[in-house]
């Protein structure tokens, strides 16, 4: 789809861009890995909000914020257990935990000073029932008693808990609130997916997420594990298509056309480097 007949790409991202200067601090930066916006999340919530009526300007402040959100825990969640003892090392857990804190209180300050207490309240209460899926998964985990089921279920939980509050929120029927919230929690899957794909073809890394899970089963190899992720990231990208054909309107619906996409873009990649290797 073309910029032309499509605005909605450069609006989206005008929004990311706007969130990353909101939060930039040169010194941070030197010290820790910010992580990368949810943009995929945020492109829906933003169509979400506009599909519902909801003004470009006050879809706007919503999007940033909750993306601001958004990057506030994913960044508490990259403070690891045990660090080393050099100064460096101190200094990037020390500001890791000071910026995800940073992050978070900006969405308050935003949606204070545009006068969105009702929205404050919808994030306040998304972001407790993240934290709470965060220690069920840890804990879960701890003791041996995660599953790769329950592993997806809380990890959805915790992925796209503020963007389905939004949609919760200001759904106007519980149609409508199944529909998007069901797209955003399959895909948040489907690019977690691809993400464990990709980072174990490309970047060699050890399995950790779901391809840990496959990984445990008797007799299980690397090949194997990389079979299981991509039938999961086929299933899931299936599902989404099959519901964006139950939606009426024809611009949301190129929009999300579009949009799942791109998942099948990065799927057939894979699929190429795999079969030339």
């Amino acid at each position: 789809m073309s910029k032309e007949k499509n605005p909605f790409i450069d609006e989206i991202r005008a929004i990311i861009d706007q969130t990353y200067q909101r939060i930039s601090i040169s010194y941070v930066e030197q010290y820790v890995d910010v992580p990368a916006i949810a943009e995929n999340r945020l492109a829906l919530l933003y169509l979400f909000l506009l599909n519902r009526g909801i003004g470009k300007e006050r879809a706007r402040t919503f999007s940033i914020t909750t993306g601001l959100m958004q990057l506030g825990l994913d960044m508490h969640e990259t403070v690891k257990n045990a660090y080393g003892d050099t100064l460096v090392e101190e200094r990037n857990r020390q500001l890791t935990v000071l910026a995800g804190d940073y992050y978070s209180s900006r969405y308050y300050q935003l949606l204070a000073h545009a006068g969105e207490v009702e929205a404050i309240r919808v994030l306040a209460d998304a972001i407790q029932h993240v934290n709470e899926a965060k220690m069920k998964l840890y804990l879960a985990d701890k003791e041996g008693k995660l599953s790769s089921e329950a592993y997806l279920e809380l990890r959805t939980v915790i992925d796209t808990g503020l963007y389905v509050a939004m949609v919760d929120k200001y759904a106007e029927s519980e149609e409508e609130r199944r529909f998007w919230t069901s797209l955003l929690k399959d895909t948040s899957t489907v690019e977690s997916m691809i993400n464990e794909w990709e980072q174990l073809k490309w970047q060699d890394q050890v399995p950790a997420g779901f391809a840990r899970f496959l990984l445990q089963k008797p007799g299980a190899t690397l090949a194997q594990v990389l079979a299981g992720i991509e039938t999961k990231a086929t299933e899931l990208i299936s599902m989404c298509e099959q519901l964006l054909r139950t939606l009426h309107q024809t611009e949301a619906q190129d929009v999300l056309v579009w949009f799942t996409s791109r998942y099948s873009h990065r799927v057939n990649r894979l699929k190429r480097v795999i079969e030339e290797m």
